[in-house]
């Protein structure tokens, strides 16, 4: 067979539909994904002003190093990570408890499983103005328990110390039910019998949870570790609702303030380039979970009736 007909017998048949197939899915991913990512890597290395009728410079690194240079970014990058380690680890906590006790109910798992998912159904910015109204200092229910408890009004969103601790019990009561969710599908998906072997071995509760179920299910909490990550590095609605960033700068996140750099100042040249650096640092931090959970571990026996486990 000659090289031309090699080349026909390959762009034959079910090969060329499959290519035609996949065709238009390809191109609308490359328009709507691949090509803004380039486009704003470009602008990165760019002094663009939305409002400025000079042409963009190339200014290579500059940007960069003026990230590193700006108190704002770090006391925002100081705000997302207080942020982020607060509520993936009060997330995982409750939806690991919650997880665990659904189990026990397979009777009514389904529809208390539903009813935990509405939160998470919701937009963001729907749940972020009913938070707003239950905060508010004059007529909010928040505030109406504690003066008729005869226990002093709060201003949850307007006082610094108040103002981060209000955010984070909004977004935990949106996403920890996914969370809860996912450590269930992770819970049906174990193996009974090794369960059932360290129950016959003498094994407690707190020793199955400790020896058998969280190391059985360390890929599932890092994949949901990773991504309540992602989701607390764009937190952006319920800061933008309810303190805009206030009081001060003790709310301002990465987001919000990428936010404040690109669409109130213009500078997308500067905001592209902070959009990579948060992108760079969650990739390091979820290639840090993962190789944590992926470590090797010694095989767990079941614990004998002195409660010792054997390694």
């Amino acid at each position: 067979m000659t090289a031309l007909a090699r080349r026909r017998s390959r762009w034959s048949g079910g090969r060329r539909f499959a290519l035609l197939a996949v065709l238009p899915a390809t191109l609308v991913l490359v328009a709507l994904s691949i090509f803004p990512l380039l486009y704003s890597l470009r602008l990165s290395f760019t002094d663009q002003q939305l409002l400025s009728l000079l042409p963009a410079r190339f200014v290579g690194l500059a940007n960069y190093a003026q990230l590193l240079q700006d108190r704002l970014f770090w006391s925002s990058l100081l705000v997302t990570a207080a942020f982020a380690a607060s509520v993936v680890t009060v997330q995982l906590g409750v939806g690991l408890a919650l997880a665990l006790a659904l189990r026990r109910m397979p009777r009514y798992q389904q529809f208390l499983a539903t009813l935990l998912l509405i939160p998470s159904i919701l937009s963001s910015s729907v749940a972020s103005f009913q938070w707003r109204s239950l905060f508010d200092y004059s007529s909010g229910p928040l505030n109406f328990f504690l003066g008729a408890l005869h226990l002093p009004l709060l201003a949850w969103t307007a006082d610094p110390r108040l103002a981060l601790p209000s955010l984070i019990l909004v977004d935990f009561w949106q996403w920890t039910p996914f969370v809860t969710l996912l450590l269930l599908a992770g819970l049906h998906a174990l193996p009974a019998p090794v369960f059932e072997a360290a129950r016959v071995d003498g094994s407690t509760g707190w020793q199955l949870l400790r020896y058998q179920t969280l190391p059985l299910l360390r890929r599932v909490i890092a994949i949901t570790v990773i991504l309540r990550l992602i989701g607390a590095f764009k937190v952006f609605d319920i800061i933008y609702v309810l303190t805009a960033g206030g009081p001060g700068s003790t709310t301002e996140s990465l987001a919000f303030y990428n936010y404040v750099q690109g669409f109130r100042y213009f500078s997308v040249g500067y905001s592209a380039a902070m959009s990579y650096v948060s992108v760079i640092l969650v990739i390091v931090l979820a290639r840090a979970i993962l190789g944590y959970m992926e470590r090797p571990v010694g095989r767990a026996a079941a614990p004998d009736a002195t409660g010792e486990a054997a390694v």
